[in-house]
This record gives structure tokens, sequence and C-alpha cells, in this order.
């Protein structure tokens, strides 16, 4: 049974990726669509990307409301395989991570990102308490 729509091997949909919500916290999602602009004068790549590509991120429910559940991003926004990785980016206040804590992945929340020394300090949430 086919549906007529065929992903190409490659196909960056489906890629789970982080990207920013408004509140400048990055929220998991999944990418839903790639939009190329139509100008292919300065497509100079076999699969059409360019730096104004932009990526259609669909985001987790289980999130909570951000207020919208699909939103576009370039590519420098997102965080994931084949984008920039979290090195680098400022956490903020209050920003969900997971780190390994005890041998355990362990959920926590940022309480400050000092950049100047790659130092962050979180709270990590009691044993058997998630968001």
């Amino acid at each position: 049974m086919s549906t007529g729509k065929r992903l190409a091997k490659r196909s960056i949909i489906g890629t789970r990726v982080c990207a920013p919500g408004e509140d400048g916290k990055y929220y998991s999602g999944v990418i839903q669509a790639v939009k190329t602009p139509a100008n292919f004068a300065e497509n100079n790549n076999c699969i059409n990307l360019t730096p104004n590509t932009r990526y259609t991120v669909r985001f987790d429910s289980r999130q909570g409301n951000l207020g919208r559940t699909t939103c576009e991003f370039f590519e420098g926004n997102l965080i994931g395989p084949g984008f920039q990785s979290v090195l680098g980016l400022e956490l903020v206040k209050g920003q969900k991570v997971f780190v390994t804590y005890n041998g355990r992945e362990v959920s926590g929340e940022v309480c400050k990102h000092h950049s100047e020394t790659d130092e962050v300090i979180i709270k990590i949430q009691p044993s058997g308490i998630e968001d």
C-alpha cells in the first residue's frame, strides 16, 4: 500500500531538534517540513539547501503550552544532528536540561550559566519526580 509520498533516503524530515521558544528557552520538537527559496540561482548544491532554507518544527506537546505548535526556523537557530550543537550557547534561567548524575540521566533546571567559564549551575529534580 503506497501513499504516493516517499521521503528521500537522507531526508531530514522527522529529525529531532531543539528550537528556541519566545521566552529564550530551547524546546524539543521534530522537523516537519523544509522550505527552500524559489530563487535557484543561489542554490549551488545538489540538495538545494541554502542559508535561506527554513525548517518547520513541530514542538512536542508534553512541554506545556508554548503558544504555538509549529514554527519556522533557519538552520542557525536549531540544535541537533546536522545542525549546531549545544556548545557555545548560553542557557537561560529556568531552561530544562538533562544530565548524568550518579550514573543516571536526571532532569534539572538551569539556575545560572557562567558563559565565560562555561559552567552551568542546575537544580536537580528529586528522584522519581519529573515534569
